[in-house]
């Protein structure tokens, strides 16, 4: 009997699927260019690019492969396949494929990172940029405005929206990071103000998020602040309310044609105000400062306790490393040059640091909610499960339900869903319908699997169709609740905008969708890219705000669950949180924070 030959770790990695289609054509072309590579150079060639899609922008190679690969959530078994140990530096120094610092390769080495040439390059000038901006300071009296325009009295402690308006006027670069509730939108709407003030002439501001419906939220909420600042149609006219996807803002500067521009194309505006900056990945945030005006002042605003991008990079969370609140003692100096003379905390650290402000205090979420309770003690991490529950039995904002994955979970689930479909037959005007649909939302952890969206919205249809609570037209009813999966540029529709299908008087289906500021009316059978929205993962329910949002959680532990991803959940709900599953896969998720290998990471803690 012939004995099998046994498979290499990259043959069973192929045969298992975890190596893919593009990790194969990637080894195939850089041996094509580049002749044999051993077994190390295809190893870390791997893992880099899987390492990539999983959100990071580099691999460490001093941490050992079986560390990779749980990373990556591979199974044991694929685990125990690979080679053992590290990766060692001197086995990679003769490489033909991996350069170090100044070398054309397609990877590069520096400091125990592994990364792609490209990727290394947009960090360094991101970094570039950042430390460019930090040195462009100025500064001007505004004492006169500083009482006008924030009243309130600072009994309490340090008004740190304020800090961020005036620290607006000393920085080119201003990161505010603050949840839900503490007055982003607020300090954004009053630091506007300010800047027109102190201007001689009228200013002009570009408003941006990354997805649609995060776009379109920011312009909403800032036309509502703007209105209630007792300002003159004079003095309103001046401020945008509108805000673009940031695929739209920079849809002005590709470059197409065979040669390139003698001129990169500049984004020209004295301001660019961008939200939900925690959603933006490296490459989209380099293709913004390549294309900012040198004068162009950026602000950026999130939340940094949020999920990351889901693209590669983790920007915004990176460079919000500072534990909490102060500056330079030289920083201080300038606040006080300015008229503001808050007592302010002094610490050492760097300079990009010194253009970072927290915004503590939650106006909207306080201890004596269920929701503010709820999120500050995931977001600290709170490990005590009794605890936890106590929080859910104390507040009628929470609600803890188990789930346990039968027919009975899934029928009272089904039949909320189906008691809402019948309302919304009975709804004619679109407006009306969206808000319906933003009222309760379910939120899922994943996309695929028993508890994964797609398949849970499929089973929401299956029962509209068997149940025949609506007619159905080639897929489509009156009543249906969709979201937007890809950007469309010829119908002005942009990925995560929310949308619903209403039959009009001569019995016509259309469909509403919310992009921006604006409603597009489109025929359903010219979108191609969408899903039905009773089920939205996490990550697609960023930007967005319900009243009520009902988790529902794994059958089991998943690498998914994270820290972050939890409070990213909870934080959607503006007056009442259900949780539905296993408690003790809420708490493993506390326990799991997101972690992402980045350079841009590194670069910044190694800089005081």
């Amino acid at each position: 009997m012939t004995k099998q030959k046994k498979l290499t770790w990259w043959e069973e990695g192929v045969k298992a699927g975890w190596i893919e289609l593009y990790e194969q054509e990637l080894i195939r072309f850089m041996e094509k260019e580049f002749g044999p590579l051993s077994d190390k150079e295809k190893l870390c060639a791997v893992f880099v690019s899987l390492f990539l899609k999983a959100g990071h922008t580099c691999l460490p190679i001093q941490e050992k492969t079986s560390l990779w690969a749980q990373e990556l959530g591979l199974d044991p078994d694929d685990i125990r396949r690979l080679p053992k140990g590290h990766v060692k530096i001197t086995e990679l120094q003769n490489s033909k494929i991996i350069g170090g610092e100044g070398e054309v390769r397609p990877l590069v080495l520096h400091q125990n990172l592994l990364a792609l040439q490209k990727i290394k390059h947009q960090e360094e000038e991101l970094l570039q940029w950042i430390e460019e901006k930090y040195k462009n300071n100025s500064f001007c009296d505004i004492s006169k405005y500083i009482d006008e325009i924030f009243p309130e009295n600072d009994d309490e402690g340090v008004n740190w929206q304020k800090v961020s308006a005036v620290l607006s006027l000393i920085r080119p670069l201003l990161i505010i990071s603050g949840g839900p509730g503490t007055g982003k939108t607020t300090t954004i709407a009053r630091l506007l103000v300010l800047h027109q003030k102190i201007s001689d002439k009228p200013l002009k501001i570009a408003l941006a998020a990354p997805t649609g419906k995060a776009a379109s939220r920011m312009g909403e909420a800032l036309a509502q602040q703007f209105a209630s600042m007792k300002l003159s149609e004079q003095e309103l006219r001046q401020f945008p309310t509108e805000a673009k996807t940031l695929h739209r803002l920079l849809s002005g500067t590709v470059e197409r044609g065979l040669l390139p521009p003698v001129e990169r194309k500049r984004l020209r505006f004295d301001l660019v105000i961008i939200d939900e900056a925690s959603m933006v990945d490296l490459s989209l945030m380099h293709q913004l400062i390549r294309h900012l005006h040198p004068k162009t002042q950026l602000i950026l605003l999130g939340d940094k306790d949020q999920l990351a991008s889901v693209e590669a990079g983790s920007v915004f969370a990176d460079l919000c490393q500072k534990k909490e609140n102060g500056f330079r003692e030289e920083t201080i100096l300038q606040f006080r040059k300015t008229g503001l003379n808050a007592e302010l905390p002094v610490q050492s650290q760097s300079g990009p640091d010194d253009s970072i402000v927290y915004l503590t205090k939650s106006y909207r979420f306080g201890s004596e909610t269920g929701i503010g309770t709820l999120s500050e003690a995931v977001k600290q991490g709170m490990d005590d499960e009794a605890a936890v529950r106590k929080i859910f039995d104390d507040f009628e904002d929470l609600d803890y339900s188990e789930f346990n994955y039968q027919k009975n979970d899934f029928g009272q689930m089904m039949a909320g869903l189906m008691k809402r479909v019948e309302e919304s037959q009975n709804m004619d005007d679109h407006e009306a319908l969206i808000e319906f649909w933003k009222k309760s939302i379910w939120l899922s952890v994943l996309r695929r699997g028993l508890a994964g969206s797609d398949r849970l919205n499929r089973l929401v249809e299956q029962q509209i169709a068997s149940r025949r609570l609506a007619a159905i037209e080639n897929g489509w009813y009156h009543g249906r609740p969709v979201i937007i999966t890809q950007n469309d540029y010829s119908l002005g529709l942009f990925n995560g905008d929310l949308g619903v299908c209403l039959k009009d008087q001569n019995g016509e289906l259309w469909l509403y969708v919310e992009s921006g500021a604006a409603t597009k009316k489109i025929k359903p059978d010219r979108v191609l890219h969408f899903n039905p929205a009773y089920f939205l993962t996490v990550h697609k329910s960023q930007g967005s705000e319900f009243d009520h949002v009902e988790l529902l959680l794994p059958r089991i532990d998943n690498p998914l669950m994270t820290r972050e991803l939890i409070y990213t959940a909870i934080t959607r709900a503006k007056k009442k949180f259900s949780l539905f599953g296993d408690l003790m896969v809420f708490m493993r998720g506390i326990e799991r924070q997101t972690r992402r290998y980045t350079g841009l990471r590194k670069a910044l803690s190694e800089r005081v």
